[in-house]
Parts: structure tokens; C-alpha cells; sequence
């Protein structure tokens, strides 16, 4: 009879006739109304009693415990995903079943969005209103969810209280070890209808999609680059804000992103855990790593739909394409000169800062990485506006992190990494391994025809690249004799094997084949 006549006040005249003395609100039922007076009172009388969590409602608690059960009654029939949750209004399994039905009830007037979930609809109509009622207490930050507040607290108390029971990994956020657990059971639930690829998550799946149809729906205002998804976007404009809030213990340089400064934390440790299972050489980073299996394979498989050119890596087709686009996304700050790759720009921004002055004889001191004589101040230096990035050497301001890097190339920096062989100074552990390698027998680069050896394998290339290498002058007597070598013509000056036009051309109308 109660749900009866709380159903009738739908059809009603009065439809809500329980009002909260606190804000207005009203309500169909006194206990809709009771349940909302408990968020101004903060009172939570259903408690866990496994992990003692209280909650405001008996329907919430229920939800909870499921949580230490694993129970998941709620199966969606299309697809066989099972949810926990059950709301009095909507359930989380109903919201689900709209992914597959495409309905989406819930339309945004101002922008003309739709949405199939009530809770994010809300949110979003926040967002227009500006309305973001609830403020961190550390930073000021604002959120137009309590929830989203929480998570964010966890940033500055570093609480992780979501714990993977498989491998003990925590987390600051449930939904983050939703998707983890994802790892585990090896459950990717969106699937790619083009090309059958899997995503644990529907953030990485919506991004994937983008590479299919195209669509950069995010825009830089200040430069006008478009991204296919946020993350790639937020870290875009890290750049033009120049901010940079990881810094490394060990030395003052400072990263955008927590993965870049883990990857450079391994510079200082000799850390090198990405191994080639071909040459047994070792990368501090996973793309290093991919980029040097190309070397083996040869593989270039991305390629311009305009003129066929082919490429290794994605972001190399890239800039290729804004030849034929005209595309000069890199702007100086100072004279407006636009250029087609960041590079370019930084080498721009150097004509702005200073004329360098004559060269003078470097100490031998300098060569084994002892930089204690301080460099005379240099009077060329052209005034500049003054700005928030500060040369820490000289103290010059500038507008742009992009010129104060360029800035900070014109002093003389320590090397600290020594050649026991000769004393000759490096940047950094990479430089002193290449160069060491001078000084020993060791040249892991062969020949797979004749046996000759390098240091370098950008030295073999080379070497593979003439049809008569420098050092044999009867190339072709010497392989007939030692090999029975058969030239053979290319198929087409564009095999992908070939990574540039000067390497086409000296190979052009010859190919190797070696019969031992």
C-alpha cells in the first residue's frame, strides 16, 4: 500500500510533498526524504561489520558488502558482465545495457550532448553552470563531485586503501583496480569491431576508435595542435605552461610526467631492463627498445597514403605529412616565423638569444669532465622581454621554457662521466660506453658476408649501403671468390627495407645474395 500511494503522487498534482527545511528540496516519500537529510547531518547508522565502513542508506550497505563477497547477481544478458550494485532508481547493469542499445536518454540543451547514465549527466550540467561546490582544503582545487574530491585528497595523504589480493598492488582509486584486476584475469571487455583489437579500459578503447575515424576532438587554444585523447592533450599543454613538477633526486632536472622521471631515474641507476632477445643490448625505456627492433626486422609499417613513402615509427609519418599539408604548428614567440618541426623552432629561438662569440681553445681540464673555471659573462646577449623562466647560471629571463633550454646549451655543462683510457669527459653513461669501445677489440658488428667487424652498427649500415666498400677495391672479384655472390636487381627503389632516398640511390639496381 506505502509503494502504492508513493506511486500515485507521480500521477498527483502534488508530486513532492516532502520538502528538506535545509535546501529546499523535495521529495515523492518521507523516506527519500530521510535519506537526504542524512548528507546535511553526515549520519551513517548502517556499518560493515567486516571493515566497519558506515554508510547512510541499508540499500548502500548491501552494495558494500558485495565487495568482500564478490558476489555479482546482476548479469547483463547481451554480453554475460556481471555488476555488484542495485540502485532504487537506476542500476548499474540498466545504464550497461544502453552501451549496447545505443539509447541515450539524457540531452544536454547548451551543448547538445546526450548521455546514458543520470550520474554523469549531472556532472556534466555542473560543468556549464560552473558550479563545483566542493574544494580541497591543500591546494584550493574544485570538483563538482564529492567522490572526485576524495580521490583527489588521496594525492596529498598518499592513502591507497584498494588492494589487489593477487599481487598486493594498491591503489588510491576503485576504479583503478577494477582495471588492474583486468590484468589478472586477462579480461579485456572492449573489443575494436575493425580490427579486433581488446582495451581493459573504455578510455583507452575511445581512443583507439579516434585512430580508425580521424577525429582530434581536443584543441590546443595556444597553437592550434589537435589530440586524439585528453591525456595526450593535458600533457601538450604542460609543455606550453612550462611546468614540470616531478624532479629528480639526484640531479636538478625535472619531468612532466611521473613515467618520464622513472625512466630518467635510470640513467643514474645503470638500470637497463628492456633486453633484445637478437643482440643482447639493453634500454632504459620500452619505446628504445621497440625502436631498435626495427633495426632487426626492417619492418616500416607506416606509410604516407600520398606519396607511399613508409616510415618506422608513427610520429616520423607525422611530420612527413605536413610537407604535403603545409602544416607549420611550431610558432616563435618573438617573430611569429612558423616551422614544420620543433627542432627547427629550438635552432630559430637561438638566432633570438645571443650571437655566439669566437670559439675559444677548450682547457684539456675540460676533458676530463673538471668544469671549475666559470665561463666569462658574453656582452652579445641581446636584451629580451623579461619573463618567468630564469637562466639559473646567469640569471637571464625569458618568456618561453623553449628559449631558456635553448639558452642553456650556450653554457659549458660538467662531465662527470670519465674514460679511465684517456680521461676524456661525457655527459652521461651512454656516451662513455660508445666511447670506450674505441679503446677495446671488442666490434660486435659483423659482416653476415665477408666477416668484417665494426664498433658501431651504424657503421655496418653504411658499409652495406655502397655495392663497393672503401676498403676492397676488387669488391666484386673478392665476393665471387669467397661467396658466390649473385646481384640481383631491386624490385622497386621503394622497398621498405631502404630507411632513406641517399640509401635508395646507392643501392639503386643492385641486391645482394650470397650462396656460401
Amino acid at each position: 500500500k506505502t509503494d502504492l500511494r508513493s506511486h500515485l503522487r507521480t500521477h498527483g498534482k502534488d508530486k513532492q510533498p516532502y520538502t528538506c527545511g535545509q535546501c529546499n528540496k523535495a521529495f515523492s516519500s518521507r523516506a527519500q526524504l530521510s535519506k537526504h537529510q542524512r548528507s546535511h547531518s553526515g549520519q551513517r547508522p548502517f556499518q560493515c561489520s567486516q571493515c566497519h565502513k558506515a554508510y547512510k542508506t541499508p540499500t548502500e550497505l548491501r552494495n558494500h558488502s558485495r565487495s568482500h563477497t564478490g558476489e555479482k547477481p546482476f548479469v547483463c544478458t547481451e554480453c554475460g558482465k556481471a555488476f555488484m550494485q542495485s540502485y532504487p532508481t537506476l542500476s548499474k547493469l540498466k545504464v550497461h545495457q544502453r552501451s549496447h542499445t545505443g539509447e541515450k536518454p539524457y540531452f544536454c540543451t547548451e551543448c547538445g550532448k546526450s548521455f546514458a547514465d543520470p550520474s554523469v549527466y549531472r556532472k556534466h550540467r555542473r560543468n556549464h553552470q560552473g558550479h563545483r561546490p566542493y574544494s580541497c582544503g591543500q591546494c584550493g582545487k574544485t570538483y563538482t563531485e564529492l567522490k572526485d574530491l576524495k580521490n583527489h585528497e588521496r594525492s596529498h595523504t598518499g592513502e591507497k586503501p584498494y588492494l589487489c589480493s593477487d599481487c598486493g598492488k594498491a591503489f588510491s582509486r576503485s576504479s583503478s583496480l577494477a582495471c588492474h584486476l583486468r590484468i589478472h584475469s586477462q579480461s579485456k571487455p572492449y573489443q575494436c569491431e575493425q580490427c579486433g583489437k581488446g582495451f581493459t579500459q573504455l578510455s583507452s578503447y575511445q581512443s583507439h576508435l579516434r585512430t580508425h575515424s580521424g577525429e582530434k576532438p581536443f584543441l590546443c587554444p595556444q597553437c592550434g595542435k589537435m589530440f586524439s585523447d585528453p591525456s595526450s592533450f593535458r600533457r601538450h599543454q604542460r609543455a606550453h605552461q612550462g611546468f614540470k613538477p616531478y624532479p629528480c633526486d639526484k640531479c636538478t632536472k625535472r619531468f612532466r610526467q611521473p613515467a618520464d622521471l622513472a625512466v630518467h631515474q635510470r640513467v643514474h641507476s645503470g638500470q637497463r631492463p628492456y633486453k633484445c632477445q637478437n643482440c643482447d643490448k639493453a634500454f632504459v625505456a620500452s619505446w628504445d627498445l621497440r625502436r631498435h627492433m626495427l633495426v632487426h626486422t626492417g619492418l616500416r609499417p607506416f606509410s604516407c597514403t600520398e606519396c607511399g613513402k613508409s616510415f618506422a615509427e608513427r610520429s616520423s609519418l607525422n611530420k612527413h605529412r605536413r610537407v604535403h599539408s603545409g602544416e607549420r604548428p611550431f610558432k616563435c614567440q618573438m617573430c611569429s616565423k612558423s616551422f614544420v618541426v620543433s627542432s627547427s623552432l629550438r635552432k630559430h629561438e637561438r638566432t633570438h638569444l645571443a650571437e655566439r662569440p669566437p670559439q675559444q681553445p677548450v682547457p684539456e681540464s675540460t676533458h676530463a669532465g673538471l668544469h671549475s673555471v666559470s665561463p666569462p659573462p658574453n656582452p652579445t646577449v641581446m636584451p629580451l622581454p623579461f619573463g618567468p623562466y630564469v637562466c639559473v647560471t646567469c640569471q637571464a629571463e625569458f618568456t618561453q621554457p623553449s628559449a631558456l633550454q635553448a639558452h642553456e646549451k650556450m653554457h659549458p655543462k660538467p662531465r662527470p662521466h670519465v674514460c679511465d683510457g684517456c680521461g676524456k669527459g661525457f655527459l652521461n653513461k651512454a656516451g662513455l660506453r660508445k666511447h670506450q669501445r674505441i679503446h677495446s677489440t671488442s666490434r660486435p658488428h659483423c659482416c653476415t658476408v665477408c666477416g668484417k667487424a665494426f664498433l658501431f652498427a651504424a657503421y655496418l649500415r653504411n658499409y652495406w649501403a655502397y655495392p663497393n666498400p672503401p676498403h676492397c677495391s676488387g669488391h666484386h672479384h673478392h665476393l665471387q671468390r669467397a661467396h658466390s655472390v649473385v646481384w640481383l636487381p631491386l624490385h622497386s627503389p621503394c622497398d621498405p627495407f631502404f630507411g632513406s632516398n641517399a640509401l635508395v640511390q646507392a643501392r639503386v639496381g643492385f641486391q645482394l645474395q650470397c650462396h656460401h
